[in-house]
């Protein structure tokens, strides 16, 4: 079950970094003016990858190969993020499994979340990751609604999805492999596979005579 796999993200990440210190490939780039703060934990960086001037990572993390980390980017482990990711400027990834080839615009948040590979995000869409009440965040199982038992959990982006600009995704949601958002859409429940817009009307005002 998904929604699993993020919330033992952590148990997992401890058992696999017990007795290992942090370790940097020899052929990564960390432009001066990064942080790697391994107070909490340690941070993997592999072959090839970059991480710009002004990017703070806070361990636990890894980072597989020619990946891309942008200006002023945070991370917040424990996160796993795939090879050739690529993470816009001043987005935000928090406690998040990242598959292979997924790029992230810049001014994202990505929190308790589960994105698997070739999915697309554009600028400054948010996966929502607590309840306005703070109760706990409810998952659809087997067509029931049943408590994930955290009040933070985000959601399961699926692998070859694209994501247009300010989309805004509820905790808990599943969103479909293979499907495409166009911008500034809300993912409010769980849909099926497809191409989702939203209609608007624009109405043109005549202001002659206004001063």
């Amino acid at each position: 079950m998904w929604w699993r796999d993020i919330l033992t993200l952590d148990d997992r990440l401890a058992k696999i970094c017990l007795g290992h210190g942090s370790s940097i490939d020899e052929t990564a780039i960390i432009e001066s003016g990064a942080t790697l703060d391994t107070s909490n934990g340690p941070i993997f960086i592999e072959a090839g990858t970059r991480v710009c001037a002004g990017a703070v990572i806070r361990g636990p993390v890894f980072i597989e190969n020619d990946c891309m980390i942008g200006n002023q980017a945070l991370i917040r482990g424990p996160a796993v993020i795939g090879t050739e990711v690529k993470i816009g400027f001043a987005t935000e990834i928090k406690h998040a499994i990242i598959g292979n080839r997924v790029s992230i615009g810049p001014m994202c948040f990505v929190g308790d979340t589960k994105i698997d590979h070739d999915a697309y995000l554009g600028a400054m869409v948010r996966t929502s990751n607590q309840r306005l009440d703070r109760q706990p965040i409810r998952v659809l199982e087997a067509g029931e609604f049943v408590s994930s038992g955290s009040d933070k959990l985000g959601c399961w982006i699926g692998a070859g999805t694209a994501i247009g600009i300010q989309v805004i995704i509820l905790p808990g949601r599943v969103v479909p492999a293979n499907s495409t958002f166009d911008p500034r859409i809300t993912i409010e429940k769980n849909l099926p596979c497809g191409h989702y817009r939203i209609r608007q009307t624009l109405e043109a005002i005549n202001t002659e005579g206004v001063s």
